[in-house]
């Protein structure tokens, strides 16, 4: 009975710590200012920048097709969905190129 109860409470331990190993979402809406390799850095309206970092999994499309990463260049605007630890910390799960936003009238 004892390695039985010991299971559990190891069970019950892991499922507690797994919500800590989870990463944050973060959605990323603005142009690009500058790409590099592996990464690009983007500008929201309300000025802040983000760097993000892409890898072989990262899906990038325009108008619902598969793109090119070397259509990441700097002044188009995107809608980046990232996960990360923090703000510093982000790797881009999808990358959507999107028409330039303007403000209304």
């Amino acid at each position: 009975m004892s390695r039985l109860t010991a299971l559990l409470a190891f069970a019950v331990l892991l499922a507690a710590a797994l919500p800590t190993l989870a990463h944050d979402e973060v959605r990323v809406i603005g142009a690009i200012t500058k790409k590099q390799d592996a990464s690009i850095q983007v500008k929201t309206a309300a000025g802040k920048t983000f760097s993000i970092a892409f890898n072989k999994e990262t899906k990038i499309s325009r108008d619902k097709k598969k793109a090119d990463a070397s259509e990441l260049k700097p002044g188009v605007t995107v809608v980046v969905d990232a996960l990360g630890d923090s703000e510093s910390d982000l790797v881009a799960q999808e990358v959507r190129i999107v028409p330039a936003i303007t403000a209304p009238k």
